[in-house]
Order: structure tokens, then C-alpha cells, then sequence
């Protein structure tokens, strides 16, 4: 990377047409909703994919720092961007080689497969901020589905820019936006309340994708006097390798 070339100069470029949001109102977030991604001319620079690129984590347990798996994500497509996923471990993540994940643009996703379960949003969701700078803030707000036999439940994130870094990965030290992302949803199982997720991503242009992300939740249980905080796996990603096709 080009330490002439600062990160945030990168960073702001953005497609052409794409409007942005900043800090909305829950209900207006649901409204207007990521499809504005759809309306953008091009990607900016940092987020271009191509079919080929390729990128290798290692997932690691939070708690005791053991590796429990490799996960690579490859580009089979880009209109719509899908995404292949191989597995070789157990992960925590519950990831099964061959699933796919689908994005509206990159980076707002569609259908995933991180929380464990092949969830689809509509509308879809950014996974980013649209402002790529430090003290942005966005909220957004979609409906998730996991069973198409079962109703959508709300899925609620806030996002917060909180700086940049220079971090160290397996793969190599990049430098890196380092975004937070509390998550409040309903979860599909019925004694889980207040369910929330804990996450951060450290996103590098130079890769076009994050190298490390981590995660946490808790939750409480229903129908419990007195229910404890009960706490989720807390699953590391850190990036092993990139391939640019």
C-alpha cells in the first residue's frame, strides 16, 4: 500500500449517483433501505470485485484463542455479487462448504451466512457504512428470514466509524477503518429475548474486503424470573490470504 495515498482519500471515493443516508431514523431506515446501493453507476474504487477474487480467513474461538477453522469466500458472480464459501474445520460460525452469500452491491448483503444461519434481508443491508470516514453513524433497519416457513423478524443494526488503524493480520499489515456494529433482532428461538450482537469489522481498501472481522451476543431467556446474560460463541476472522483474479 502507497502510505502517500491516505486511507480516507480512498475511502470517501464513491459511485457515482449513490445517495447518502448518514444517521437516519429507524422507521426511515427501513423505508429507504439499502437499495439505494442498486442505483450506483459503479463501486468506488475500494469495493470493486471481480469473479475470481478470492479471500481466506482463519476462524478462531474469542474466548480461548484456538483455531478452529479456515473459511475462503471466492466471487462466482458480480450481477448479482455472489459469494462461494469452503470450510475445512469445525467451525464455531456453524459454515458449510458450498453455501453462497448474496449482496445488492458491495458491501450490503442479501443473504449470508455468518450468524449461523442462511439468513435473507429484505431489504438488504449494509454491511458498511455509506460514509466510509471516522464519527460516521448509521442506522438501518430490514426484515430477516431463515425458514421460508416462518415469519420475517426485525433486524436492526447501528454502525459507527470508530477510526483508523494500522493492524497486523496472518496476511500482512494493512492499513484499516475500523467500524462497529451493534446488532438487535429477534431471534428464531422463542425463549431468547433481547437478543444482541456485538461486532467489528477493520475494512481495507487495498484487499476490498475486511481483514479481521469479530463477534459476540447475548441474549436472555424467556419466561425466567431473573434470567442471567447469557453469552454466544465470540468467533475471529483474520485474513490469510487475498487473491485478485
Amino acid at each position: 500500500m502507497n502510505s502517500h495515498d491516505p486511507i480516507r482519500r480512498r475511502m470517501l471515493t464513491r459511485a457515482p449517483g449513490l445517495v447518502l443516508m448518514g444517521a437516519l431514523p429507524l422507521g426511515l431506515a427501513g423505508c429507504v433501505s439499502a437499495r439505494l446501493y442498486e442505483h450506483a453507476d459503479a463501486p468506488p474504487d475500494g469495493l470493486k470485485v471481480s469473479v475470481g477474487d478470492a479471500w481466506s480467513y482463519r476462524e478462531i474461538n474469542g474466548y480461548n484463542r484456538e483455531r478452529v477453522a479456515d473459511v475462503r469466500y471466492t466471487v462466482r458472480g458480480t450481477t448479482p455479487l455472489e459469494l462461494e464459501v469452503e470450510v475445512d474445520g469445525k467451525p464455531l460460525s456453524a459454515l458449510r462448504s458450498g453455501q453462497i452469500e448474496r449482496y445488492a452491491a458491495p458491501w450490503v448483503v442479501a443473504q449470508d451466512t455468518v450468524y449461523d444461519r442462511d439468513n435473507r434481508y429484505e431489504p438488504p443491508l449494509p454491511v458498511l457504512p455509506t460514509v466510509l470516514e471516522p464519527g460516521v453513524r448509521e442506522s438501518w433497519q430490514s426484515m430477516v428470514i431463515d425458514d421460508p416457513k416462518d415469519r420475517a423478524r426485525r433486524w436492526h443494526v447501528q454502525l459507527d466509524v470508530l477510526g483508523e488503524e494500522r493492524v497486523t493480520v496472518p496476511a500482512g499489515e494493512f492499513d484499516a477503518l475500523r467500524i462497529r456494529r451493534l446488532i438487535k433482532f429477534e431471534h428464531p428461538d422463542f425463549f431468547r429475548m433481547f437478543s444482541e450482537r456485538r461486532e467489528e469489522l477493520w475494512y481495507a481498501p487495498e484487499i476490498r474486503r475486511w481483514i479481521r472481522r469479530e463477534w459476540s451476543g447475548s441474549y436472555q431467556q424467556r419466561m425466567r424470573s431473573r434470567a442471567p446474560l447469557l453469552r454466544e460463541d465470540w468467533i475471529v476472522w483474520e485474513l490469510q490470504t487475498f487473491t485478485q483474479a
